[in-house]
């Protein structure tokens, strides 16, 4: 306890510092002057009186530093001393310190930023029991290219049946509900989900209960769960929700629940659920085709590989029992944390590598300059040392300004990386955060502060010791720039490894520029240019007539093509580049049947009559549909794209052939009467898959399209003139996600937009860096061999002489920094082979522009300093001191 005591008292004394030095400098003063009355009533004179007294009583300094002692913790004294002394000094030499911990924000704010969207995407746990041990469940085609196929709802009962690796294996799908109160009707995101799934995922609701039971799949539900966001934002937070009817697609349902705040699941857009199950022992492989999700907790202990062998297992005996349906089709495993980041993982850790080379960059320039700096003091620091300063001494003295630089960098760097996560986001592919939280909290703050607490280390050690280790006599001897032909061998192997990172991150940078380019370049197989899209979802229950649905499409789009402003109006089921598909098998007339796996298998697409000279997609041959073409009576037509016609019709004729497209359980042959441009569909960088068009009128026409307006102008004009139109037709009917056609387009190749878009910047900021470190060492270099240069010019040398001299020097840098640098940009470009298109990912082109552009900034960087040499006087450089 008094251990305690005087630790606590000790601390105390940090506060009323002044007052107390005040009264020390008093007492002391008073008991010297005794001494001297002493030593004056002896009968010395005044000068002796104090000399006299000043021998007795000994250091003044020395005894006042006891005293403080004795105030405060020793060490957090000599701490406290330590930063103000650094402080001190950076106010001194502003330009010093504002160029070092500049360097450190933008290091710092580069690394931040990036980990935090890593971290929200990649790292922070999903928000459900035991996340690890949940799988998604894929069925896969190789004959078809289908790694992370939709499943069959038939083997999914039999996979339940005979599998013995899964605890619950459940399914989910995803769509839209109308939701409406007779004055507000909106559209929403809506999953169906089997009744245990949300159990499985460990959600607590927020209100209410979850699901116990669910209708058979395909009829109406009767029960549904809202979001949070929901309950506040349409119900206003009404606690007597619970057990209320609500129209949801115009049929009334019973909210049984609230899910949580921060509940997802796959997206952050729902906001409904409803249940369905499946019936044991019913035949869906005869009634439907592939159409679900599913997702299942694998059993403690139960490995992934070993569930993938045992369910594989089983994928082949179905494989054997129903080939028709079954043939060729397998089970794919994949941990649901990896089937959320599949497609953004890999830049996202791209992206993260590069930012810690601009760290690394930003490390090695405040190391330079922490370098120079102490080189710059190495008489103080001789000083010190021949006046009792041990070496630790010094170095904790030059540690504790690396720390203030770092630490000051890094505050100003995670301030600078919470607007660049804004920035990062608003400039994201669409799916890069559609399931993630990103933020800046503590786990970032964690990192950020380690971040800044490494990179001090970094670059602040071996500077350090190199300036605490000089020699004193050395030092002493030494001025600030009488050595002749000084050399710092560490500051330029920095320099080289900043220009070779910088190498690294420009190679990286050409490379998603040149892919970007050749994206941009593709011909997606239509003209997005001016087209506007919109979604209509018709309420079944209000169209549950075929003949309803297709006149309310046929009507909506007479009434748009009359307003101002539009060219043309169609619609189609699945917009192109949207992400969504619809396949089926095909047969063509005259042609034996295929073997089980063997079948053709087409994209299939219904459209209206002017859905391709709205979209821009051109006709090759035949014609259009028109209106009659979708009339019950009317025979099946067809329209097939380029694909189609080269892959499955080749070597015969096209238009006038038919072809049987399995899409109900009468399929009856239709004659091609057009054929259409290839449209890349999914993505520029896919090749165009074989397509079928048929007319809306036929086979179950769709309750949901997408109408596609074909604008003068600016499209987005026509957004609220096409929903007025569609609500004198319908009042209650919303139109959902206005969007002009060439930012759905864009979106295609936006994370090969967004890599490059960060590793350009990434590469100029390191770029810039790096031009900086070899000004830094050759402008240095030039004071330090003034007096060479001097005796050199005086001995007949030429200013081109030293011209070159100076330049040379940079050139190494460049040379030996360069030459690294391209080494390693050619594993960094294997990390991004899946990112480019159009380019190998040793392209020649980059290849070669990277080390003359590194060169151009080089020689600039060099050339002042190298000129201010050339002008030198032998005269004034002799003279210098």
């Amino acid at each position: 306890m008094r251990r305690i005591a005087a630790l606590v008292k000790r601390l105390g004394g940090w506060w009323g510092r002044e007052e107390r030095e005040r009264g020390l400098q008093e007492e002391f003063a008073a008991h010297f002057q005794m001494h001297v009355e002493d030593n004056l009533r002896a009968g010395m004179s005044q000068a002796e009186a104090r000399r006299e007294a000043a021998l007795k009583f000994g250091s003044v300094e020395s005894a006042k530093e006891s005293v403080r002692g004795q105030w405060t913790v020793a060490w957090l004294e000599s701490a406290r001393q330590d930063l103000v002394y650094a402080a001190r000094g950076f106010r001194r030499n502003p330009v010093f310190a504002i160029a070092a911990t500049l360097s450190v924000t933008l290091g710092i704010a580069a690394s931040v930023a990036i980990f935090t969207v890593a971290d929200g995407v990649l790292l922070r746990p999903l928000p459900y029991r035991d996340p690890g041990h949940l799988v998604m469940v894929w069925e896969t085609n190789p004959h078809l290219g289908a790694a992370h196929n939709i499943i069959s709802p038939g083997n999914l009962l039999d996979w339940r049946e005979q599998n013995h690796v899964f605890e619950e294996l459940d399914f989910f799908g995803s769509g839209r509900q109308v939701l409406s109160d007779g004055q507000r009707a909106e559209e929403f995101a809506s999953q169906y989900v089997a009744p245990g799934l949300l159990s499985m995922l460990g959600v607590k609701p927020w209100r209410g209960r979850l699901f116990t039971s669910g209708k058979p799949l395909g009829q109406r539900p009767d029960e549904v769960l809202i979001s949070y966001r929901l309950w506040q934002t349409w119900f206003g937070g009404d606690e007597g929700i619970l057990g209320r009817k609500i129209r949801l697609s115009d049929e009334p349902v019973t909210v049984i629940g609230v899910l949580p705040p921060d509940f997802y699941f796959r997206t952050r857009e729902t906001d409904l659920w409803t249940a369905f199950d499946l019936v044991p022992g019913r035949n869906y492989r005869a009634s439907d085709g592939r159409f679900l999700l599913s997702v299942g907790r694998l059993k403690p202990g139960i490995s992934l590989t070993h569930a993938q062998g045992e369910m594989s297992a089983i994928a082949r005996g179905l494989e054997i029992v129903d080939p028709v349906f079954n043939k060729g089709w397998g089970v794919n495993l994949e941990p649901l944390r990896d089937s959320l980041v599949r497609e953004v993982k890999q830049p996202l850790l791209v992206l993260l590598g590069a930012a810690l080379f601009v760290l690394a960059v930003a490390c090695a320039n405040v190391a330079n300059l922490l370098l120079a700096r102490h080189r710059s003091r190495r008489r103080e620091m001789a000083v010190r040392a021949a006046i009792g300063a041990g070496w630790w001494r010094i170095a904790r003295q030059l540690l504790t300004e690396s720390l203030l630089l770092g630490l000051s960098g890094g505050t100003a760097g995670v301030l600078l990386a919470n607007w660049l996560v804004t920035a990062l986001m608003s400039l994201a592919p669409r799916d890069l955060a559609h399931n993630a939280s990103v933020a800046l909290d503590l786990r970032v703050l964690s990192f950020a502060v380690a971040l800044s607490l490494i990179a001090t280390v970094t670059f602040g050690v071996v500077p350090s010791w190199i300036a605490a280790r000089r020699d004193a006599l050395r030092g002493l001897r030494e001025d600030g720039r009488g050595a002749i032909g000084g050399h710092d061998r560490t500051r330029r192997c920095l320099v080289a490894s900043e220009v070779a990172f910088a190498v690294m991150l420009l190679a990286g940078a050409g490379l998603m520029l040149r892919s970007l380019s050749g994206l941009l370049a593709v011909d997606p197989g239509l003209n997005p240019s001016g087209v506007l899209t919109a979604r209509v979802t018709l309420p079944r229950t209000l169209y549950r007539e075929y003949d309803s649905r297709v006149q309310f499409f046929a009507r909506t789009l007479d009434s748009v093509r009359a307003l101002p402003g539009v060219r043309s109006a169609g619609a189609i089921d699945f917009l192109p580049f949207h992400g969504l598909a619809a396949a089926t098998g095909v047969t063509v007339a005259g042609r034996p049947p295929a073997r089980p796996g063997e079948n053709l298998v087409t994209i299939v697409r219904t459209v209206t009559p002017d859905y391709f000279r709205s979209m821009g997609i051109p006709l090759k041959s035949g014609r259009e549909f028109l209106a009659s073409d979708g009339a019950p009576e009317s025979p099946c037509r067809f329209i097939v794209n380029e694909s189609f016609a080269r892959q499955y019709l080749a070597g015969d004729r096209v238009i006038g052939n038919s072809i049987s497209v399995d899409m109900t359980d009468k399929n009856p042959y239709g004659e091609i009467i057009g054929v259409a441009g290839d449209v890349r569909e999914g993505s520029v960088d896919r090749q165009p898959a074989p397509t079928v068009y048929y007319p809306h009128g036929r086979f179950m026409p769709r309750s949901e399209m997408n109408l596609v307006v074909r604008a003068a102008a600016n499209p987005m004009t026509l957004a609220e003139p096409l929903r007025r139109v569609i609500r004198q037709i319908d009042h209650a009917q919303p139109v959902a996600d206005f969007a002009p056609m060439q930012d759905i387009v864009a979106e295609t190749f936006s994370r090969q937009k967004f890599c490059a878009f960060l590793l350009s910047g990434f590469s100029l900021v390191a770029l810039l860096l790096a031009a900086v470190g070899i000004y830094g060492v050759l402008a240095y270099s030039v004071t330090e061999r003034t007096r060479e240069f001097g005796v050199r010019i005086a001995l007949g040398a030429e200013p081109s002489r030293i011209l070159s001299l100076v330049l040379a020097g940079g050139v190494r840098l460049v040379l030996a920094g360069t030459v690294a640098g391209i080494a390693g940009a050619f594993v960094l470009a294997r990390l991004l082979g899946a990112l480019l298109f159009g380019i190998g990912t040793h392209d020649p082109a980059t290849f070669a522009a990277v080390p003359m552009l590194l060169a151009a900034v080089g020689l600039v960087a060099a050339w002042v300093p190298a000129r201010r040499a050339s002008r030198l006087r032998a005269v004034e450089a002799l003279r210098t001191d």
